[in-house]
């Protein structure tokens, strides 16, 4: 149990002066708003979703992330508004992560033979870093017997042990029936996020995201069957400060079945010339009326293979649809749902 203290100690101090700790998905399609603000209100009412992940799950004190989210659609205006809230905690010490953000997007038509739509986004979000210092263990502790936690360390307490900051992410999107692009710009006012060295900023986190839908089996008239199936081919790539990861996978979507295969990390490389490879990630989910619930389980294939216990992940996503005939201006999105 000492040693994944420290190794929370080690987070806290590594993340206090490099690029720090931030949030990831498998499942960002079901936490859309958070993978982009450009898909709030990309829906035929308005939407609640909620997201859970446990990350490393052999490690003591785990990694884990909330998020809960609201958007609604307002066609009269061409908009989409929405809130989300997403908190990240790390190890023993607590070392979190905060976000309160209020979203908003606009949609238009560039292109009507190909039905290709334009879909830029903005989030304006209060930030919170936190982190439980007496929690730590710091090496230098070990060097007395006994328990390290009754021996003071050298290791100075941080000025400011909770910040607060504002800070900003962009978002544009282009969709028809069959595909959709996007890319965002997070940490637009670079938030000093960093206990120690106040001067340091947040780098801009840079992504970019793609996909294509193949209808396999069409339901409906003159069709046996009301049942579609689709399959879905997707990229999500995200770059910040020497860091870059690449995620690549599909879905076979067969109502009211989803399921997914994804390899994070692959086929790019990290600072120090390795194949970047983190986990492979297999996805099942399913939708019931309103309700689409998903579950995906990481199997790390990194150097840390077998000492993490891998990650769990669940998003549920509920759909508010309207008695009345959608007034919609836009195109259906062709993403999957999770």
């Amino acid at each position: 149990m000492k040693r994944y203290i420290i190794i929370t100690a080690i987070i806290f101090l590594t993340t206090a002066t490099t690029w720090g700790q931030y949030v990831q998905f498998s499942q960002y399609y079901a936490s859309p708003t958070f993978l982009a603000p450009s898909f709030t209100g990309a829906i035929e009412n308005s939407r609640f979703t909620a997201n859970w992940r446990d990350q490393w799950t052999k490690i003591p004190g785990t990694f884990t992330t909330y998020s809960v989210g609201f958007d609604k659609n307002v066609s009269k205006i061409n908009s989409g508004f929405g809130f989300l809230v997403v908190r990240d905690q790390a190890g023993a010490g607590n070392l979190a992560r905060t976000e309160f953000g209020v979203l908003y997007s606009w949609y238009g038509l560039i292109n009507k033979l190909s039905e290709l739509y334009i879909r830029p986004g903005i989030e304006l979000k209060l930030t919170q870093r936190s982190v439980d210092i007496d929690k730590l263990i710091f090496p230098d502790q070990l060097l007395y017997s006994g328990d390290p936690q009754n021996h003071p360390t050298n290791q100075p307490y941080p000025e400011e042990p909770n910040k607060y900051n504002f800070d900003g992410t962009a978002s544009l999107l282009l969709y028809n029936k069959k595909f959709w692009i996007g890319t965002t710009i997070d940490h637009l006012f670079h938030p000093s996020e960093y206990f120690y060295d106040q001067n340091y900023r947040a780098a801009t986190k840079y992504s970019a995201f793609a996909g294509y839908r193949f209808q396999l089996k069409s339901g409906g008239y003159k069709s046996y069957s009301s049942i579609q199936d689709y399959l879905f081919i997707s990229g999500y790539f995200r770059m910040q400060a020497n860091n870059s990861q690449l995620d690549i996978g599909g879905y076979w979507d067969h109502q009211p079945l989803i399921v997914g295969l994804w390899a994070r990390g692959v086929p790019m490389l990290n600072r120090y010339k390795d194949p970047n490879i983190d986990a492979i990630i297999v996805l099942v989910g399913y939708k019931i009326f309103s309700f689409t619930i998903g579950y995906s389980y990481d199997i790390t294939v990194s150097p840390m293979l077998g000492r993490t216990g891998g990650s769990h992940e669940i998003s549920i996503i509920y759909n508010f649809y309207s008695n009345l005939k959608s007034k919609r201006r836009d195109g259906p999105l062709p993403c999957p749902g999770i």
